[in-house]
């Protein structure tokens, strides 16, 4: 299935006339949409809650005041839980840190590539993604951008 048959043109963010926003390259293989939830993070024993601003069926973007700037930049991987609105089942992944950068005041904001979703998982946010794009919902900012 292509993705112009998985994402109707309807549901599909608008780009400008070379597809691309802002001039940047293209580099993106789902769609985003802008989010308000949150997600859990285990580093060892320790949980951390963070807002997610982004997401996608293959990352995620999330803002941390729990660590330093310099913190952030050192994580490899993630491990994340959370369940979508009006759901109770939870996603639990590990990710890759791609990117990190200071958001807001204090916060630091880290660009998440899925690793291990499940298939069931990545259907269920795609599907989630879908919605909130034919709802209104924006993809949120390019500079806060899930890896997709």
């Amino acid at each position: 299935m292509t993705d112009a048959q998985a994402h109707p043109a309807s549901t599909r963010p608008q780009r400008g006339p070379s597809g691309l926003h802002d001039g940047q390259v293209e580099r993106r293989t789902a769609h985003r949409a802008a989010v308000d939830l949150f997600v859990q993070e285990r580093d060892g024993e320790r949980l951390f809650v963070h807002p997610a601003t982004n997401l996608s069926a293959t990352g995620i973007f999330v803002e941390s005041h729990s660590y330093s700037l310099r913190n952030a930049l050192e994580r490899k991987y993630i491990d994340l839980e959370f369940a979508l609105p009006d759901e109770e089942a939870m996603i639990a992944v590990r990710g890759e840190v791609v990117g990190a950068r200071r958001t807001r005041g204090f916060a630091h904001g880290l660009a998440i590539r899925f690793l291990n979703l499940r298939d069931g998982d990545r259907g269920r946010i795609d599907a989630f993604v879908v919605r909130k794009l034919a709802e209104g919902a924006g993809e949120g900012p390019p500079n806060e951008a899930a890896p997709t």
